[in-house]
């Protein structure tokens, strides 16, 4: 067969896989036993997904501390919502036990049984004891109690930690295997951005999805002690790069897309966008055993070109991937990519420096230890020119990060509890002001250009939902008027996921900030996909976006011309 026809034919291929997969909703195949545990319907008013059952960072990064009895894996699945949140029972079944907490989750817990299913199921860091007795008979629906949370504040971590075990209990099952719910919808919007899950460089595709978590034998070996993690938290990340600016036309009707399976097979989790070049599409890929490597794709070819970049993984880049940032012992050295011209800024060696848009200048973040155990940590933001020179601080106080907006400015983030404070710094004038303080803020994302920010807030009485700021002085935060999980298109407006928690597919929108204009570029009832764990990406022009099909378990690619 020819180049040419073959280029002719993917289209075809790939409208008859869709129409296939239109055809076997996510369920059909698979009846589950138990309902959620909560009996309102998800959003940013109720509850939403947090730390997914697995193989998670968090789990990845807390293992020894946390989860060392449960093989280092998050042996549950956490939904985030507000003390006193009625549960219910996810099924017909009996009290096992009440408040043992043996099993952990404290300050209260509830283990139902459900002998016919061969199944257990924990709610942990709930209110207060629940109201029932070893051995009552519970139906499914039935309030059987009230979340909490494990400090005892309701403002540090209220949330459910639920669990389905083996009757036996020394057996831990994914939860998304048991109960029906739409777990993709759920992690696009969740408490916790992608990534989700702690990638094996040596494993590249194990455990990556919500769906593909093993089960956890108690006291069984730890099965996350990767000797090449990605990315590798353990001693932080640099800032989030700012989005260069980028600034398209709004269209006056909606643009034709067309939607195409980029990879092959199982291929790749967590693909990222050259920086300058908007047709060059990273991911990382191996084999169990091998250790992973770097391609790139060309999506402007329809057979995608692939090429071999080298090992995972890959280095950290400034904005705009013109220079490497390596941390060295207490420095980090800056490589320039063009001429190979390196230099060392002494930053105390965390991976924590981040250059400016424009790369004129460094900033990073320290810790500092407080002089009496009374007080909180701290931390000190430092910025130097891009060369190390004037270096100086910027604040210290505890739980303050900093990322860059653009060339010259940083967003400064304070939280206190549940309030996060917002101030926008100027490094060339020192001059700071306060775009406001809000509670319970999450998904806090940059636009390109710096210009403006979206975040979502939760869980507060006719205040929920999703917002955006401009980055000026006197700038009034404004709630749109939908919920869903949104990457920036350009520095005014976004490409969304509307959130819905019964259809089996995504619709994808484009909104204008500025215009109010809002329109439906894919209907899921005539072009079916699904993102995959919020594993999603805008090119750099905006025209395009790369995602993981969750009905395939393949990277897709979004036209949007």
């Amino acid at each position: 067969m020819n180049t040419k026809t073959l280029q002719w034919l993917r289209p075809i291929i790939a409208t008859l896989i869709a129409t296939l997969l239109i055809a076997l909703p996510l369920n059909a195949q698979t009846p589950k036993p138990f309902t959620l545990p909560m009996p309102m319907p998800p959003g940013a008013d109720t509850w939403l997904l947090g730390q997914p059952y697995g193989n998670t960072i968090g789990a990845f990064i807390r293992g020894d501390q946390w989860y060392s009895a449960g093989q280092r894996l998050h042996f549950g699945v956490d939904f985030s919502m507000p003390c006193g949140t009625p549960l219910i029972a996810v099924a017909d079944g009996e009290v096992a036990f009440v408040d043992d907490l043996g099993f952990g989750s404290g300050p209260h817990n509830l283990i139902l049984r459900f002998p016919n299913l061969g199944l257990t199921a924990l709610y942990g860091h709930l209110l207060d004891r629940p109201p029932l007795t070893r051995g009552q008979t519970v139906r499914q629906g039935d309030v059987v109690g009230y979340s909490g949370d494990p400090d005892l504040t309701c403002d540090s971590r209220p949330h459910l930690h639920f669990e389905v075990r083996a009757l036996d209990y020394f057996t831990a099952y994914n939860p998304v295997e048991t109960i029906n719910a739409n777990w993709h919808a759920l992690a696009a919007v969740g408490s916790f951005r992608y990534p989700q899950f702690q990638q094996d460089l040596d494993d590249a595709r194990r455990w990556m999805t919500i769906s593909d978590q093993p089960n956890v034998v108690f006291g069984g070996r730890a099965l996350n002690l990767y000797a090449a993690p990605y990315p590798d938290t353990r001693a932080g990340l640099p800032p989030p790069n700012p989005p260069l600016a980028r600034d398209l036309a709004s269209p006056a009707e909606p643009p034709l897309t067309r939607m195409r399976r980029l990879a092959f097979d199982g291929c790749c989790h967590g693909a990222w966008w050259d920086a300058a070049d908007a047709d060059r599409l990273y991911t990382i890929d191996g084999t169990s055993g091998q250790r992973a490597v770097i391609f790139t794709w060309d999506t402007d070819s329809e057979d995608g070109n692939l090429t071999l970049i080298g090992e995972a993984p890959p280095p950290f880049l400034s904005p705009d991937g013109t220079h490497e940032l390596h941390s060295v012992d207490t420095q980090t050295r800056i490589r320039r990519i063009a001429d190979g011209a390196e230099w060392a800024v002494e930053t105390g060696g965390l991976p924590t420096a981040a250059l400016s848009a424009d790369n004129s200048r460094l900033m990073w973040q320290l810790p500092r230890s407080s002089v009496t155990a009374s007080q909180a940590d701290e931390t000190e933001i430092w910025i130097s020119d891009a060369d190390g020179a004037n270096p100086r601080a910027i604040v210290r106080q505890p739980n303050i990060s900093a990322q860059w907006l653009d060339g010259s400015r940083l967003l400064l983030s304070a939280r206190d509890v549940q309030a996060t404070a917002l101030f926008v710094y100027d490094t060339v004038t020192d001059e700071t002001f306060q775009l406001g303080t809000w509670e319970r803020l999450r998904s806090l994302s940059v636009a390109p250009g710096g210009g403006r920010l979206s975040f979502y807030l939760s869980f507060q009485t006719d205040m929920s939902g999703i917002y955006t700021i401009e980055t000026r002085r006197d700038a009034v935060a404004q709630r749109l008027d939908w919920f869903g999980a949104w990457a920036w298109r350009d520095a005014n407006s976004a490409y969304y996921l509307p959130f819905d928690a019964v259809s089996p597919y995504h619709a994808l929108r484009l909104y204008d900030f500025e215009m109010g204009d809002d329109h439906l570029l894919i209907d899921p009832n005539q072009a079916p996909f699904l993102v995959a764990d919020g594993d999603w990406s805008v090119s750099p022009d905006g025209d395009q976006i790369a995602f993981m099909n969750a009905l395939d378990n393949t990277l897709w690619l979004i036209d949007v011309p």
